[in-house]
C-alpha cells in the first residue's frame, strides 16, 4: 500500500519559510499571527493532492495514469525537500535581494557586512551570487551580496597590545592554513593538530600603528578573510648558518616546510606568508577586494590589476611622492607596482622578494613618506659626486654620501650612493626633488 502513504505525504500542507530579515539580515519568518497584521510574509506553498491515487494504488497505476510519482510543489518551491512560498523582492526589506529564496544583502563593499572586529554576529563577505529568477533559484543576475565567511572568526580584531588574538579561554580561535578555524591540540578537518596554530598579530606597514589578527602560512588570497590577501612579511628570526635575521633561536632551512609552515630565504632577512589587508599595489580582481578600511580601487596596469589609493582630480598632494593622481586614483609614477627583475634601484616595491632572491642583496626599504623602493644593501657603487650614481626611474642620481648627509671620511658608508636626497624634503626621496 505504498500509495495509500505517498498520497497521506501529499495531502499535507506546509507553511512558506521564506525569510523576511530585517536589516538586511536572515533570520526565520514571522509567525502566522505576524502574517495577518502585515508584518511582511511570503505566499503559502503546499504540496498538492493526487485526487485519485488512493484509489488507483490499489491497482498499482498512481505513476502510470496519473503522473503522481512525485508531490507537486504549488505556489513556492522546493528547498532542501520542502516546500517553501517563493520569495520576491517585494517581500524582503530595502536592498536586500533573494538569493536561494532567501533575503540577502546586497553590498558594494566589505565594509557593508557584518564582521565581529565591528561589532557584528558573524564574519561575512561582500561575495558574488546569482539571485533567483521568477520561477527559479539561483538562475537570475550575478550581483553582490553579504554572506557568511568560512574564516576565523576573530580576523581583524585590533590588537593594540599584541597580545589579543590568543585567547586562552577560547577553544576554536586557532586557525588552518587555510584561514579557517581549529581547535588547539586537535585540528579541524581542513588540517592536522600540527598545522593548527594561533592567530598572530601583524602591522599594517612599516611604522604604522594599525596593528590586527591575522594568519600565517597562506598560499592564495583565498586563505585569507574579506578584503585581505596573501603577502610575504619579512621575520627578525636567524637563518641558522647565516648572518640573516637577528633573534634566537636560529631556524634550519630544512625546516621551512614543516607542518604546512611557508618559511622561505629573502634577499636579507627569514620571510613568511600572511594575510594582510589589501593596500596599494596589492593584487585585485573586482573592487570589492580593495575595499577595507582606506579607499581603495581596483585599478588595471600594463602588469595587472591592482589597488590604488582613491584622489580627487589631479590633486596629487593627496598621494604619496611615487604616485600622481591619474583618473581618480594615486596610480605609481613608474606606471606598474611590479618592478624589474633587475636594475631596479628606487623602484617602488611592497616586498623584499619583488627586488631580489635568496641569493641578492637588493632589498625593498623605506624611503619617505611611507614610500618604499628597491635598494642593495650591500652599497656596491662607490662614488666622488652624484653624478656618480645611478639614476631613479624620476631620472633623479642617487646621493653620494659625504659630510653633507653626516657620514665622515671614515665611514663605511662615505663616498657610497644611497637613495636620492630631497633637498624640499631633507630626506631621502626617488621622486621629489
Amino acid at each position: 500500500m505504498v500509495g495509500v502513504g505517498r498520497v497521506a505525504a501529499c495531502s499535507e500542507n506546509i507553511e512558506s519559510r521564506v525569510h523576511n530579515p530585517a536589516n538586511g539580515r536572515s533570520r526565520p519568518g514571522p509567525s502566522p499571527r505576524a502574517r495577518q497584521r502585515g508584518a511582511g510574509s511570503g505566499p503559502t506553498a503546499r504540496f498538492r493532492t493526487c485526487a485519485l491515487a488512493g484509489f488507483f494504488s490499489i491497482l498499482g497505476l498512481v505513476g502510470t495514469f496519473l503522473g503522481c510519482d512525485e508531490p507537486v510543489c504549488e505556489g513556492g518551491v522546493i528547498v532542501d525537500g520542502v516546500c517553501e512560498g517563493k520569495c520576491t523582492p517585494d517581500k524582503c526589506v530595502e536592498s536586500n535581494v533573494c538569493v536561494g529564496n532567501r533575503c540577502m544583502l546586497q553590498c558594494s563593499s566589505h565594509n557593508d557586512c557584518y564582521a565581529p572586529y565591528r561589532g557584528g554576529p558573524e564574519l561575512q563577505v561582500c561575495a558574488p551570487v546569482q539571485t533567483d529568477s521568477a520561477t527559479g533559484l539561483n538562475d537570475g543576475d550575478t550581483v553582490l551580496v553579504c554572506t557568511a565567511s568560512d574564516k576565523v572568526q576573530e580576523l581583524l580584531t585590533p590588537c593594540p597590545s599584541g597580545s589579543e588574538c590568543d585567547d586562552a579561554t577560547a577553544t576554536d580561535d586557532w586557525t588552518c592554513p587555510d584561514g579557517t578555524p581549529c581547535t588547539e591540540g586537535a585540528g579541524s578537518d581542513h588540517c592536522s593538530a600540527a598545522e593548527c596554530r594561533p592567530l598572530v598579530c601583524v602591522v599594517a606597514g612599516e611604522g604604522d600603528s594599525d596593528r590586527y589578527c591575522s594568519t600565517f602560512d597562506c598560499t592564495s588570497d583565498a586563505d585569507c578573510g574579506p578584503g585581505m590577501f596573501c603577502t610575504v612579511e619579512s621575520l627578525d628570526t636567524k637563518i641558522c648558518g647565516t648572518d640573516k635575521g637577528t633573534a634566537e633561536p636560529c631556524l634550519d632551512r630544512a625546516d621551512f616546510k614543516k607542518d604546512g609552515a611557508t618559511f622561505q630565504e629573502g634577499p636579507t632577512a627569514l620571510m613568511r606568508n600572511v594575510c594582510k589587508k589589501r593596500e596599494p599595489c596589492a593584487s585585485c580582481e573586482e573592487a570589492v577586494d580593495c575595499s577595507i578600511d582606506i579607499e581603495l580601487g581596483c585599478v588595471e596596469l600594463a602588469t595587472g590589476s591592482a589597488c590604488l589609493r582613491v584622489c580627487t582630480g589631479d590633486a596629487d598632494d593627496l598621494c604619496r611622492n611615487d604616485e600622481a593622481c591619474e583618473n581618480g586614483f594615486c596610480v605609481p609614477r613608474s606606471g606598474t607596482c611590479t618592478p624589474p627583475a633587475t636594475d631596479n634601484f628606487c623602484h617602488s616595491c611592497t616586498n623584499d622578494l619583488q627586488c631580489g632572491d635568496a641569493s641578492s642583496t637588493v632589498a625593498c626599504i623605506a624611503t619617505s613618506g611611507g614610500q618604499r623602493a628597491c635598494f642593495d644593501t650591500s652599497f656596491p657603487d662607490v662614488c666622488e659626486t652624484d653624478e656618480d650614481c645611478p639614476a631613479s626611474p624620476s631620472g633623479k642620481r642617487g646621493a653620494c654620501l659625504d659630510e653633507a648627509e653626516g657620514f665622515a671620511p671614515g665611514s663605511d658608508l662615505y663616498h657610497k650612493c644611497y637613495f636620492p636626497f630631497s633637498q624640499t624634503l631633507g630626506d631621502f626621496d626617488c621622486w621629489k626633488d
